[in-house]
């Protein structure tokens, strides 16, 4: 069997939809694609490695979807519209990235994870402080206030909206839990 990357990611997000972020190791990633952990040592040296892959792809997802949205609207106003159905989108198809983004130990645990969450948030706040100057150029958003009070409450705001949905998510398949414990 021929290992690709989007299979190592298929895998790692079920891992941690049907078990939490925690549970994402490379004998269990082992385990759900039917291989000898050994096969992915090519891959991965440790743990951590699992979790930076997801990361560093969660990132470059990130970019093609800005990247997409950048490409097809006009107006400020109607970029910040499409940006955010789509990774409203995204992360419904895609929710174990929510665990990622969510999971506070791994800000505190591991200095090159934090590199990487910190590059993706750095991205964020760079690609709304230009759409919202531009919106402000043209007379699309209120002058008054500062730019980056504006990107903060976006922000603040798409997180809570985020986070809420991982709680359902998180509660749903604690829900399945305990159901299947007990039948």
């Amino acid at each position: 069997m021929e290992l690709t990357k989007s299979d190592l990611i298929k895998a790692s997000g079920t891992i941690i939809n049907e078990a939490g972020i925690n549970a994402l190791t490379i004998d269990k990633l082992a385990l759900k694609m039917g291989i000898n952990p050994t096969e992915l040592s090519t891959f991965f040296k440790q743990d951590k490695d699992v979790l930076i892959m997801m990361l560093l792809n969660l990132d470059s997802e990130m970019q093609q979807l800005i990247h997409d949205v950048v490409t097809k609207t006009q107006l400020p106003e109607e970029e910040l519209n499409s940006l955010f159905k789509n990774l409203y989108k995204f992360f419904d198809k895609k929710p174990y990235y929510l665990s990622i983004i969510f999971a506070a130990e791994l800000m505190e645990n591991d200095s090159d994870i934090q590199a990487i969450l910190l590059r993706i948030k750095t991205a964020a706040e760079i690609y709304l402080f230009e759409v919202i100057n531009q919106g402000k150029q043209k007379k699309q958003f209120n002058n008054a206030t500062r730019t980056k009070s504006i990107v903060n409450k976006i922000l603040v705001s798409f997180r809570v909206l985020m986070n809420e949905q991982q709680i359902s998510i998180k509660l749903v398949r604690d829900f399945e839990i305990q159901r299947g414990i007990n039948e």
